[in-house]
């Protein structure tokens, strides 16, 4: 993906109508106008159209498909983004695109989750035990390797699938992020 697509889907994260189009287009992999307005029933049919045009202009979604539909031709809008990549391939040519739209399709998939959890009746944020929150770290390579696989052995033991079916457990998701490294962060004392 392109920096220029990269920005604009950054942009679409940002704007509500964008993001909610992009979470249900990436929840269904491909949708019509018509499907989504089914769905997304508070925004207006005029809003959506000028939303997936302008998302098409600047490569966000691409058009998977056109079909006849009575004298007219029905779009199908896809995301622009590929989910089969070689990943391990792609990680050692230290592409940024590349690594830019795995963040992408990745922050899209955490952002389904929050969004089904807020559309939800009677949740108790602190209750069902959502949240997030970040600060910063100061760790050489070494250190950061040693701190995710002491992270990975201590969530080890809830991954099992025996853990979901205890009584009182509930399914979440724990996703950790470890940003690139500030530039000109690196201090040698």
């Amino acid at each position: 993906m392109d920096k220029k697509i990269m920005k604009h889907m950054i942009s679409c994260f940002v704007d509500p109508v964008d993001s909610r189009i992009l979470l249900e287009i990436k929840e269904r992999k491909t949708a019509t106008a018509k499907e989504l307005a089914l769905t997304l029933t508070d925004i207006s049919q005029a809003s959506l159209y000028r939303h997936l045009g302008k998302m098409v202009k600047h490569g966000v979604l691409i058009i998977a498909e056109e079909r006849p539909v009575r004298a007219l031709m029905e779009k199908v809008y896809a995301l622009n983004m590929d989910e089969n990549l070689d990943i391990p391939r792609l990680l050692k040519e230290n592409r940024g695109d590349v690594y830019m739209s795995l963040f992408a399709q990745f922050s899209a998939a955490l952002m389904r989750e929050f969004a089904d959890y807020t559309a939800r009746d009677g949740i108790d944020i602190l209750k069902d035990g959502s949240g997030f929150s970040t600060g910063p770290i100061a760790v050489n390579s070494q250190e950061l390797e040693t701190l995710m696989i002491q992270i990975g052995e201590l969530i080890a033991p809830y991954r099992m699938p025996e853990q979901a079916a205890k009584s009182g457990r509930k399914m979440h998701s724990l996703a950790l992020i470890v940003t690139p490294p500030k530039q000109g962060g690196e201090k040698n004392e």
